[in-house]
């Protein structure tokens, strides 16, 4: 016997349409792509008007972008901002939620163009890096005994190149 509800649909017609337009949670890469693209949005902003020194994070950088996100979201991705020392929050009466760019903020977009492109060379100077570690490399070879000492061949190990 199914449990009605209020509306008419029984009880577990109502779990599996739930389930059925569930929407599933970010995965931690989806999460990390949207942030990029969110502080890429806030830093090209705040550093294409510059004779705005000031601009608020949700009504005059996210909005005009369209990107919508929760209010939990926009704290987390201050918080992220603030944490880089690219963007400083600007103190005083009325200024609540606005940001400026650092002096390193600046100097970032300058040399880079964006935040995405910055990291990207990051990684890339991270893997050049991870490449260009050299290991010792020894070469098993024989050096042969004096044949009075019983004769015959022992291995040693040689740096590469050597003699």
């Amino acid at each position: 016997m199914a449990i009605k509800n209020l509306h008419g649909k029984p009880k577990r017609n109502r779990v599996v349409e739930r389930l059925k337009n569930r929407i599933l949670p970010m995965t931690l890469d989806e999460r990390k792509e949207k942030d990029v693209k969110i502080i890429d949005v806030a830093l090209k902003s705040l550093y294409n008007d510059g004779g705005k020194v000031a601009r608020s994070l949700k009504q005059e950088i996210l909005e005009p972008s369209r990107i919508k996100i929760s209010e939990k979201e926009a704290e987390r991705i201050w918080n992220i901002m603030l944490s880089t020392g690219l963007i400083n929050p600007v103190i005083g009466f009325g200024n609540s939620g606005k940001l400026t760019l650092t002096n390193e903020g600046y100097q970032l977009m300058t040399q880079y163009g964006s935040y995405s492109a910055f990291l990207e060379e990051r990684e890339q100077q991270r893997q050049d890096n991870a490449q260009g570690i050299m290991f010792p490399q020894f070469v098993i070879g024989t050096e042969e005994k004096d044949p009075g000492e019983g004769g015959g061949q022992k291995a040693v190990g040689k740096k590469k190149g050597e003699k």
